[in-house]
């Protein structure tokens, strides 16, 4: 579906629409359930995007981010991402006008996010069971909604034994080569990981308790977004 708007001066002649609808040659869905849609978004260089609605949502930027946001009102703002990012965005109406180079974003929408995110400023001083206590699962931030981790893994690096018991969506920032123990089971074989790839893990229903070797010659990096409802 594609949209007319002009800027005359004053409000675009137009009105919202979702993402994937208005840029379907920019933005594909990579999963969707009840919960939560992925979608991943490119943008060419000096490339735009109409206007279009955008719900709560975690983004994580793959590549370097310099846009420009123009809101319904003319009103405008220019944002720059490094490569890696990963942040929390409210519900906003505007088009994007890419200023640099070639972006790659992941973005994770909560359909069933219907409030404002009320930030947790800190995890709790004593871990619940329930967080990722792995000192290489560095906590990024947390709202109602989601719990969100930056996980770096340095060459030749084992993680502790930590527990996953939140249906969650993972990022694969950095490719590499990993192998992973299950609690009670041997080693699994070494397997190699693509960089910038996204998954879906349904882990409320199955918890799993593993941890995680860095076999390649570089640092492994993951974004884990956990659903908290």
């Amino acid at each position: 579906a594609l949209i007319a708007f002009a800027w005359l001066g004053a409000a675009p002649v137009a009105a919202a629409q979702d993402l994937v609808a208005v840029a379907p040659e920019l933005a594909t869905v990579e999963h969707e359930d009840a919960r939560v849609r992925v979608v991943r978004l490119h943008i060419p260089g000096h490339a735009s995007l109409p206007l279009h609605d955008r719900p709560r949502r975690v983004v994580v930027s793959l590549t370097p981010n310099h846009v420009r946001l123009t809101r319904p009102d003319g009103t405008s703002s220019v944002t720059r991402t490094a490569a890696g990012a990963v942040a929390w965005s409210e519900p906003a109406v505007r088009t994007v006008a890419n200023l640099g180079g070639p972006v790659e974003n992941v973005v994770i929408e909560l359909k069933q996010a219907t409030a404002a995110a009320t930030p947790v400023a800190r995890p709790p001083a004593a871990l619940p069971a329930d967080y990722l206590s792995d000192p290489w699962h560095r906590w990024a931030f947390e709202n109602q909604y989601v719990r969100v981790y930056d996980v770096r893994i340095p060459p030749g690096t084992t993680t502790s034994f930590h527990r996953h018991a939140y249906d969650q969506v993972a990022v694969f920032v950095s490719g590499g080569r990993t192998s992973v123990q299950h609690a009670g089971k041997p080693w699994g074989a070494p397997v190699a990981v693509e960089p910038r790839r996204v998954s879906f893990s349904a882990h409320a229903a199955e918890p799993i308790v593993h941890r995680v070797r860095n076999d390649g010659a570089e640092e492994y990096r993951v974004i884990v977004v956990q659903f908290l409802r």
